[in-house]
């Protein structure tokens, strides 16, 4: 992904730039006062037939979860023909994952880089990138991205195998995101590097306190040697610490420096 992506989703902002999912606790019913003996051995008097038995009191019912707005929200993209067309953010997500990683890394590494785009599509709405569309889909200036529907040139007979680890990690993580001091990163990612990953200051002079040089050595097995930028998210790196174990959320706190990683919910805004 190339570091100006551009993304504005003031939709899914409004629902969904908020603190860490919690749920609210449903309230204890009174304390009732422990009895004396002698109201323990007289038995209440019956209620008499003008007056009803009292309404038992229950705590109120914690209210379930709200969905998560992935499918809510609305992104505008410039297409190949430079045509803008709105999608989903979660059709969006299918669309950049499968055209940024390959389909056959793990999936725990396709979770991480489900995320990193997510988190970037917010930051994006506060930083945007483009003045007549959302977001850009051409790799030379935002990130790749094209329909599930027509990966199929590009899988074949595995289209269907691919497409579902695809639609796995994007919903899977639904509402994740990479928090820095409890506000989305800019969470830029490449292909592979030399074996650590450069800083912002270092690429592009300004400092960056979640975007550290960090090691990355499994990169060394890339077989195309470095390639992007350096900054953030070593993908194939991902794909390493995916087969060695980590959950997506340990490698993006690996390339991530200091981050949070959170499951947004849409119960209040900030």
């Amino acid at each position: 992904m190339k570091r100006t992506l551009a993304v504005s989703i003031a939709l899914y902002l409004s629902v969904f730039l908020i603190p860490l999912l919690t749920a609210g606790q449903a309230p204890l019913p009174p304390e009732r006062p422990t009895p004396s003996p002698a109201e323990e051995a007289e038995p209440p008097p019956a209620p008499s037939a003008e007056e009803p038995p009292p309404e038992p009191e229950f705590p109120e019912p914690v209210p379930p979860p709200l969905e998560l707005p992935d499918a809510g929200a609305a992104v505008t993209v410039l297409v190949g023909d430079g045509a803008a067309r709105e999608l989903t953010l979660r059709e969006f997500l299918y669309g950049a994952v499968a055209a940024e990683m390959p389909a056959l890394y793990p999936e725990e590494a396709l979770k991480a880089q489900a995320v990193a785009i997510r988190t970037f599509a917010l930051y994006a709405s506060s930083h945007p990138y483009h003045e007549d569309a959302l977001l850009c889909g051409n790799p030379e200036c935002c990130l790749a991205f094209s329909p599930l529907a027509e990966r199929g040139e590009v899988w074949g007979g595995q289209y269907e195998e691919f497409a579902q680890k695809i639609v796995a990690a994007v919903e899977e993580t639904d509402g994740v995101v990479i928090l820095y001091e409890s506000r989305p990163v800019e969470a830029v990612f490449f292909a592979a590097t030399d074996g650590r990953t450069r800083s912002a200051e270092e690429v592009w002079g300004a400092e960056v306190p979640y975007l550290q040089s960090v090691e990355s050595i499994f990169d060394e097995e890339f077989p195309n040697g470095p390639k992007g930028h350096g900054v953030g998210m070593s993908q194939f790196g991902a794909r390493q610490l995916a087969l060695a174990g980590l959950s997506y959320e340990e490698i993006l706190k690996w390339y991530y420096t200091g981050v949070e990683v959170a499951r947004l919910s849409a119960e209040t805004g900030q």
